[in-house]
């Protein structure tokens, strides 16, 4: 409740008369907007690797139609579900930590949970419409909550928050002179002759670097918070390969770029981090002397890490932000809301000081794991984006330095970039 009107609606709530398995009834400003039976998953200290049945119903409220966890019989002037519970489900991301979710390669859901899945109903909001197995796209918490009580509490506005991850800073500069050298003679021997040339301009300071596309994310967000993610891990061919975090360059970029007006760096673990915590512990113990970046902030590289776990782990490394939470192979909303809120320990039961940000999409999983074009991916962010900024949500994307340099795989999707911020910056609060 806390997290829904005190964070979210800016607003206050009382318990009257709560009993265990006892019926709640929300009333706002002295007019009821629903009554509803409670669900063990609130009213026990149930964990998620119990056998507790949590079943879905379809939900119609007003223009809303949503498939929604913790259905309950009830009687006829009852809800079908606990909002409450379904609420919690939701941002605990329960089915992933009860394992009731397939995985992939890096420990990454390789797609929404299987009891999403397997629905089969037609969702529908704001004018949308789409099957009930796609709506983790969705942030339906939000819009549930915005259906029960959005219209007697004061509008929220869209909130942008502009994030960068930057896995290899620079394509060709801060490598010593005899790597430059040794990758030229790499390339030349294998006919690069492209690369060959790129490279040798921008070491005599003829062109810009490719991925040095800062100065222009900056620019394009002048006046704008802008958040970059960085790399900092040791070289681990395939996953971890960005500039050396021994060398002078990443730590000069990173100084650099915190000194300039309203940016924040935050540190980006590494994949052998999150495999490790002795590794988490060492880079981050490592990183602390870096003037600008902050340590106590993060986004995971490959957007890895177990909910629930990987939380209870930053808790314990003085890690207060953490805006990892996204599909990796998908877009949408992982936990049901685009809200920021605070993580909650199932095993302590208790919320632990680590706010979780949700983010919307992630680049590589449109152009890669979807297929989708730029033009489309377009199109599917401005569907997204419509629902967000009805229910006055956040709206932060996952791009990376080398998405917007708009080259090689990434022709055509700086266009993208700057399509979906202008609408989104339009409908925001600025």
């Amino acid at each position: 409740m806390d997290q829904v009107f005190c964070r979210w609606f800016k607003t206050s709530w009382t318990w009257e008369g709560r009993e265990e398995g006892a019926e709640t009834r929300l009333e706002l400003e002295g007019v009821t907007l629903g009554r509803w039976l409670d669900h063990p998953l609130v009213t026990t200290e149930v964990r998620p690797q119990d056998d507790l049945l949590v079943e879905w119903t379809a939900w119609q409220h007003g223009e809303v139609t949503l498939c929604v966890p913790c259905a309950m019989d009830a009687e006829a002037d009852c809800w079908p579900f606990d909002p409450l519970a379904a609420t919690f489900h939701a941002l605990t991301c329960w089915d992933e930590q009860a394992g009731r979710v397939a995985l992939d390669e890096h420990g990454r859901p390789r797609s929404f949970p299987e009891a999403w899945l397997s629905l089969k109903e037609t969702v529908r909001g704001f004018g949308q419409v789409m099957s009930a197995s796609q709506q983790p796209r969705w942030p339906w918490a939000d819009i549930m909550w915005h259906a029960i009580a959005g219209q007697g509490l004061p509008a929220q506005p869209l909130v942008c928050d502009w994030t960068f991850d930057v896995d290899v800073a620079f394509k060709h500069k801060g490598r010593s002179r005899l790597k430059s050298w040794l990758l030229q003679v790499r390339d030349f021997g294998l006919g690069r002759w492209a690369t060959v040339q790129e490279r040798f301009k921008v070491n005599c300071g003829w062109i810009q670097d490719p991925y040095d596309t800062y100065d222009w994310l900056l620019e394009h967000h002048r006046g704008e918070q802008v958040t970059f993610h960085v790399l900092a891990a040791t070289r681990n061919r395939p996953y971890d390969v960005g500039l050396d975090p021994a060398g002078t360059a990443l730590p000069h970029m990173v100084e650099a770029l915190a000194r300039r007006p309203k940016v924040v760096v935050r540190w980006h673990p590494g994949w052998r981090a999150l495999e490790d915590p002795n590794v988490a512990q060492a880079e981050q113990a490592r990183l602390k002397a870096w003037p600008g970046m902050r340590c106590d902030e993060v986004r995971t590289h490959f957007l890895r890490g177990c909910p629930g776990e990987l939380w209870r782990q930053w808790v314990g490394m003085g890690i207060a932000v953490d805006s990892s939470l996204g599909w990796a192979h998908d877009v949408g909303f992982r936990a049901g809301t685009s809200r920021d809120f605070m993580a909650f320990d199932v095993l302590d039961n208790k919320v632990i000081p680590l706010e979780l940000q949700p983010m919307v999409a992630m680049d590589e999983a449109m152009r890669g794991k979807l297929g989708w074009s730029a033009p489309e991916a377009e199109q599917q962010l401005t569907d997204l984006l419509e629902i967000v900024a009805t229910v006055g949500g956040g709206w932060r994307m996952c791009w990376h330095n080398t998405s917007v340099s708009d080259t090689e795989a990434w022709a055509g999707w700086k266009s993208t970039y700057v399509g979906i911020a202008r609408k989104a910056r339009s409908k925001s609060v600025g």
